[in-house]
């Protein structure tokens, strides 16, 4: 369903490209119908900063809120294992998944990115996409949440994921994940301090460059599969 691909590109890195294609990409939600009505409804004010706002603040917006927190991180595995051992492995499986249908990453982007995630997914008939979203219900969830407490427009595309998922995180699930968030936003056991460097002024060739690896790295997926 091209309905992930269309949340893929919501997630990733803003640039001229997603601009230009935000009016298809928001008719194909309308007309697969994956995304529900109200789900729909509350991506609008996504829709609009990404058409509207200019390029670099985005740009430099999206590295501050994904890149610089783990808490936030699209990176599904950092909180399921932090730095443990067992993300490795778990990197090996994904890829394995990938690979048995043909889908090949750029060697610059990690497997457990949730754009390219949503590009796998997008290749696997509904209900066998749907069970595989629903093993990462739980990240989902409090991704969603933490956004959502920023007052980031990002945490409707996170909502509109679940959604298509149909299941329910239970609470066993939401315990065990890695990084735990405290009331005042940081990450628990000084996560975030580890992974945030000193504050750094982005300039705009660092962000394109930033663009054009993730960029590569889900075009390259695609020209695998079409291959």
């Amino acid at each position: 369903m091209v309905t992930f691909q269309v949340l893929a590109g919501l997630l990733d890195y803003p640039s001229e490209r997603l601009a230009g294609e935000l009016r298809e990409m928001r008719e194909i939600l309308e007309r697969e119908a994956l995304v529900g009505a109200e789900e729909l409804s509350a991506l609008d004010p996504l829709f609009r900063e990404l058409a509207e706002r200019d390029l670099y603040e985005l740009q430099e917006r999206y590295v501050e809120l994904f890149d610089q927190s783990r808490s936030l991180s699209l990176y599904l595995f950092e909180h399921v294992y932090g730095e443990s051992r067992d993300r490795g492995q778990s990197m090996v499986d994904l890829l394995a998944r990938y690979a048995a249908i043909g889908l090949e990453l750029d060697a610059r982007e990690l497997p457990d990115f949730l754009p390219a995630f949503l590009e796998y997914l997008s290749q696997l008939p509904l209900d066998r996409a749907r069970r595989e979203l629903g093993e990462a219900v739980a990240v989902l969830r409090v991704l969603a949440d933490r956004l959502a407490r920023r007052a980031s427009p990002y945490a409707e595309v996170i909502r509109a994921i679940e959604h298509i998922a149909e299941a329910e995180p239970t609470p066993a699930d939401l315990e065990e994940l890695a990084l735990e968030e405290l009331p005042g936003g940081g990450a628990s056991g000084s996560a975030d301090d580890e992974w945030e460097e000193a504050p750094v002024d982005f300039s705009r060739d660092e962000a394109a460059f930033a663009g054009r690896q993730r960029a590569r790295s889900l075009g390259a997926a695609r020209r695998k599969k079409e291959t």
